[in-house]
């Protein structure tokens, strides 16, 4: 008898998975109101011994959606993607139609046939920094900052304003200082991490305005809702998502606020077509950013560099 196919819903759980997987995984991800040929039973045929079978349900905003957006996937469902086991990067993909049993399973006996190793691109690279900086672990600064208060108001923050926990000294500047915002504004902050501009902006808007805070890493989208629950900040909403590809609606934004993210993207263009097309007329654009007017020296060439 086939093992019973696994749900899974945070992307911690999905990875222990893999890292665990002693052959390939077939991972389903569907809602309810999307139509297709597989199912869960069609997928319960493919589990074996050798091969585990997980779905993911992203019929609502709950964290299966979040799981499904931070591994890359579309609007488009049903999608059935085959990950050799121990790595995060699939090796075949089925959409809609194409997810069959028939087809899924060739793609399952090449899994087994092959081991694959993919080598990380730049958003793997930052996003596993700012993970490990978000839970505790190793930070993503080359370098010790110092004096958390001192750096602070250098780069032109007050202590009053500042969640403690919000601040993780990733910054490079302060842009709310030129974003001189009003009551009732909307503002978007592309890489929030764990929100410390976000909770400052949401107190600019004051409750008749509202601020989206915008990241790619799980877990620091998990510490900056924490925050925000703790604190009981309700005009403050945190999306999963990447800067190249905004989850915002077209022409909704007053103001867009970055601090220190831009310069981590691989696709800058991509950013600022984003960025026009989620302002408003008339809307503004404050950031606080680092740029490069010379070659980078050898010994900073290095993934924890570049991640910074």
């Amino acid at each position: 008898m086939a093992p019973v196919v696994q749900a899974i819903e945070e992307e911690t759980d999905f990875k222990k998975m893999l890292q665990s997987s002693r052959g390939p995984v077939c991972a389903f991800f569907y809602a309810e109101w999307s139509s297709g040929k597989m199912s869960l039973q069609d997928l319960e045929k493919l589990a074996s011994d050798d091969v585990q079978c997980v779905s993911v349900d992203v019929g609502d905003s709950g964290s299966g959606e979040d799981l499904a957006l931070s591994l890359g996937l579309g609007s488009q469902l049903p999608v059935l993607r085959v990950y050799q086991a121990s790595e995060l990067h699939h090796m075949a993909e089925h959409v809609g139609d194409g997810c069959t049993v028939s087809a899924v399973s060739v793609s399952v006996q090449k899994a087994k046939q092959q081991a694959v190793k993919v080598t990380p691109d730049v958003y793997d690279i930052v996003r596993g920094a700012y993970a490990q900086t978000a839970v505790g672990g190793p930070g993503v600064l080359p370098f010790d900052v110092g004096d958390i208060q001192k750096r602070r108001g250098l780069l032109g923050y007050s202590d009053s304003d500042v969640n403690e926990s919000a601040d993780l000294g990733l910054g490079c500047g302060n842009p709310l200082v030129a974003a001189k915002l009003q009551e009732g504004e909307v503002v978007l902050d592309l890489g929030s991490g764990a929100g410390i501009d976000c909770f400052i902006a949401a107190k600019e808007v004051g409750p008749t305005g509202h601020v989206l805070g915008v990241d790619m890493t799980p877990e620091m989208l998990q510490k900056a809702r924490a925050n925000a629950k703790k604190d009981q900040v309700e005009n403050v909403t945190f999306r999963l998502g990447e800067i190249e590809h905004l989850p915002v609606g077209d022409g909704v934004v007053d103001c867009l606020i970055s601090n220190c993210v831009i310069n981590l993207s691989p696709d800058k263009p991509q950013v600022y077509r984003e960025m026009n097309r989620v302002l408003k007329v008339g809307g503004r654009v404050s950031i606080s950013d680092v740029l490069r007017m010379s070659d980078i020296p050898s010994e900073l060439k290095t993934a924890q560099s570049y991640s910074c």
